[in-house]
This record gives C-alpha cells, structure tokens and sequence, in this order.
C-alpha cells in the first residue's frame, strides 16, 4: 500500500469514526456521496486494525496537535449538540451549491492534488503525500461549508481540525450494539435512496417534530437533497439558499436544520392549502 493511499484509509475509518452520518442520507442526493451506511474496504479495515504502524508521522501529527481553544470549544459545543439531538440533522443542512469563489478554491485544491498525482502518485515524497492528502480532507470540508459564506484554506483548515477535536472528545462515549433491526434498516435506507425516495429515517423524523414533509420528492443524481425537497414544496433554489443562509447567520447545527425544515414545511402547507382556497 502506497503512502498515499494508506494514508486515504485511515482518513476513511477516522472520519467514519468522527463524523458518523453528519453527511446523513438527508443531506445527500442518492450518488452525492457519503450516507449513514458505511461500507469500510479491506485496506481500511487493516489500517484500523494495525493502528498508525504503517502511517507517516505528519498522519499523527494531525490527531496529536495541539488546538486552539476555540476549536476545542467548538468541538465540543458540537459535540453536545449532536448528543442532546441526535446525529441527523445533526451537522445542519450540507452538500449544497457552493458559493463561486467556494468552488473557485475547490478547483484550486483539485488542480494542485492533479499535479501531485501527474508528478508520481505512488512514489511520492513525504511533503507531497502530506499535502495531497490535506488537500483531501479540506476539499471534503468546502463541500460541507462552501455554501454559507466565502472561505478560506484556513477555515477550512480550520473545520477539519474541529472534527478531529469531536472524534477525541467522542472517543469514549458509547456504541450501541449492532442489532438486527439497525442492520435492516440501514439496508432499507440504501434502497430507499437508489430509488431516488426520500429514506424513511428522515420522513420519520419531520413526522416526530410536527413537520409535514412533501410527498411527492424524486430525488436527483449530484444534487442536494434538500433542493429536491424544497422544489416539492414550491421553494426554489436562490430563495432556499438565501434563506438558509439569513438562519445561518444566528443558528447552527440541529436548530438550523429545525428551522429550514419549518421553513419547507410551512411553505407546503401554504401550498397544500392553496387549492381550497379558490374552490
């Protein structure tokens, strides 16, 4: 296993471990990407097994440093948010459009991990390894932020040091057995999810909060899933997005994610509403 791609699987187990369903099947469209359903590779089950034996030295050295004491706030404010709400939802809504100069600095990050790769991916020196495999790791936080507010490589630096500090403060807490039941359910989200249907989990929940979620939502391939669920209840994209970002200046996390689902809800049932108001 090459260092590169060593280093590539430990980042899986971590983040599998760290951030759990915070990119949960209700913020992702069905080829978006992550979902509560992890699917962990060979390699990946021998680096977590074996531990940092076989990693470089900088690879702990992000999970051994030092963090400001604002990130560990925030770490942990996070952290007992999600405790006290439950991980989905829990990151607030994630995977949407990116601002332009978001997506500007994605394009950065992909073009400069492409000369890595051209200049010879397997062999590649200490430095560069470290550094394609940062860039990996920002890129994966400018998905989950680039919508909000223009960013930097620092905040998204910034990001990723805090899901480092909310897997350490997280470490100890405990895990629910697998059961029978969780086993099919995760194997009903899948299905619900390769059927471009809104998975079940997270109608469930709108259902618990008092929320009416639309009923009609076909989810599209490498979109949001809450644009698609926004469209359904007459919202479109440039309104949904400005809205999330007006709430996003005052909320975070679960209550922002309250707040937008009231937001869809309501409008639905505005819509809902509209034809018996004309008869």
């Amino acid at each position: 296993m090459s260092a590169i791609s060593a280093v590539q699987s430990a980042g899986n187990v971590y983040s599998n471990t760290t951030t759990k369903p915070r990119q949960s099947t209700g913020d992702l469209a069905p080829s978006g990407g992550a979902s509560s359903v992890v699917s962990i590779s060979d390699a990946a089950r021998e680096v977590a097994r074996d531990g940092y034996l076989k990693m470089p030295d900088y690879v702990a050295g992000w999970f051994n440093k030092d963090f400001p004491q604002d990130v560990i706030d925030e770490a942990q404010a996070r952290h007992d948010d999600i405790k006290a709400n439950g991980w989905l939802g829990g990151g607030g809504p994630t995977m949407l459009p990116l601002l332009p100069e978001n997506q500007k600095l994605l394009d950065g990050f992909k073009q400069e991990m492409k000369d890595i790769r051209a200049a010879g991916f397997e062999n590649a020196p200490p430095a560069q390894s470290e550094r394609f495999n940062l860039l990996l790791n920002l890129s994966i936080r400018v998905h989950l932020v680039g919508w909000e507010k223009p960013v930097t490589e620092a905040d998204v630096q910034r990001e990723f040091d805090i899901s480092i500090a909310m897997g350490k403060i997280s470490h100890n807490d405990p895990i629910p057995a697998p059961s029978a039941d969780s086993a099919k359910s995760a194997a009903q989200i899948r299905a619900e999810i390769e059927s471009k249907a809104v998975p079940s989990n997270w109608r469930q929940r709108w259902q618990d909060e008092g929320l009416t979620m639309p009923e009609n939502v076909t989810l599209s391939r490498d979109r949001s899933m809450w644009l698609d669920v926004a469209k359904a209840a007459g919202i479109g994209e440039d309104e949904f997005l400005a809205k999330l970002r007006e709430q996003a200046g005052s909320l975070k996390g679960s209550a922002l994610t309250h707040a937008i689902e009231s937001f869809i809800s309501e409008r639905y049932v505005a819509l809902a509403e509209l034809p018996k108001i004309f008869t």
